[in-house]
């Protein structure tokens, strides 16, 4: 399979700077600054917390944006685009397909949760781990599954027996 991207000086910087942006531990804001050169959309770098081994698409970072205080935990990975293999090309007379990842403000990702293209994760919503998000979560939501489906609110959700 023949990939325009993996020829460009653009795409091995990217994947260089998101290789040591996935194995950082510390200082903290030292993998979302890495993850903004690479282009991912990160207004205050110091105002989200990105684990070690997350994964921010390899090719079209500059498609997701992570709003303030947001919190990915550890394996998560956020895909922003899909290269179909040949046959599947001929098919859908596309080369790749794409679609902007935006995390508002307050969300938390769980554990090893898997963000799909075209999705918006709303204001403080809650995904739980190992969780693949297809589709848009509301402000306030906690989702969970596969596909994630919404489970509760987190206002009006029991905390007390969680």
């Amino acid at each position: 399979m023949k990939s325009k991207y993996y020829k460009n000086l653009n795409f091995i910087i990217k994947g260089i700077l998101g290789y040591i942006a996935y194995i950082t531990i510390f200082p903290l804001w030292l993998s979302p600054l890495l993850h903004r050169w690479r282009g991912v959309k990160i207004k205050n770098i110091h105002n989200i917390y990105i684990a070690p081994n997350v994964l921010i698409d390899s090719i079209f970072p500059e498609i997701v944006t992570i709003e303030d205080d947001v919190y990915l935990t550890r394996g998560v990975k956020i895909i922003s685009h899909f290269n179909p293999t040949d046959a599947i090309k001929k098919i859908l007379n596309k080369e790749t397909l794409k679609g902007k990842v935006v995390l508002k403000q307050g969300a938390f990702i769980g554990v090893n949760a898997i963000i799909l293209p075209n999705v918006v994760i709303g204001k403080c919503a809650v995904v739980g781990a190992g969780s693949v998000v297809t589709k848009d979560v509301p402000d306030y939501s906690i989702v969970g599954g596969n596909p994630a489906i919404i489970i509760g609110d987190i206002r009006t959700h029991n905390w007390k027996n969680s």
